[in-house]
């Protein structure tokens, strides 16, 4: 008998650690299963976050372009304007220079070639007609000249 009872109680003692070790395993088990409902909720929410940063991204694109398409007409007629106040720049120096020549008493060289337009501006598709001063002499076919100048490049920009 004392055979017996020394494996029941050795038993008994195995049986118990087995108890012990199922209950901590079954707690560690339930722990592990929380934590991953919180795992999953935390990629569902990092899921969503992403996918409205992603419009709010595409938004963004969409915004910038229509602002660069808005932009770019306004940039556009600034350098077509910019090219021709150089144009009439150039070509009221010309002008100004011819009549300090002309007041001078100088004699003036043959009439020189006029300045070239800018290559952005088509020329106007009808000439328009010399305003009545352009009869009164060399100074005033000058002068309406780049007064017509000036006008049609005010017409074009319209």
């Amino acid at each position: 008998m004392n055979v017996a009872l020394i494996l029941d109680v050795l038993l008994i003692i195995l049986l118990l650690a087995t108890i012990v070790y199922a209950v901590v395993l079954h707690r560690r088990l339930a722990m592990l299963r929380s934590e991953k409902e919180g795992l999953e909720t935390f990629l569902e929410r990092m899921s969503q976050a992403t996918a409205k940063a992603d419009a709010s991204l595409k938004g963004i694109r969409q915004a910038a372009e229509q602002t660069q398409t808005l932009l770019n007409e306004p940039i556009v007629k600034a350098q077509a304007l910019r090219d021709e106040l150089l144009f009439l720049i150039e070509r009221a120096d010309g002008t100004a220079e011819r009549i300090a020549d002309a007041t001078s008493g100088k004699p003036q060289p043959a009439e020189a070639a006029p300045a070239r337009r800018p290559a952005r501006r088509a020329p106007p598709a009808q000439p328009q007609p010399a305003p009545p001063e352009a009869a009164a002499g060399n100074d005033g076919e000058a002068r309406s000249q780049a007064e017509r100048d000036l006008m049609n490049a005010l017409r074009n920009v319209r």
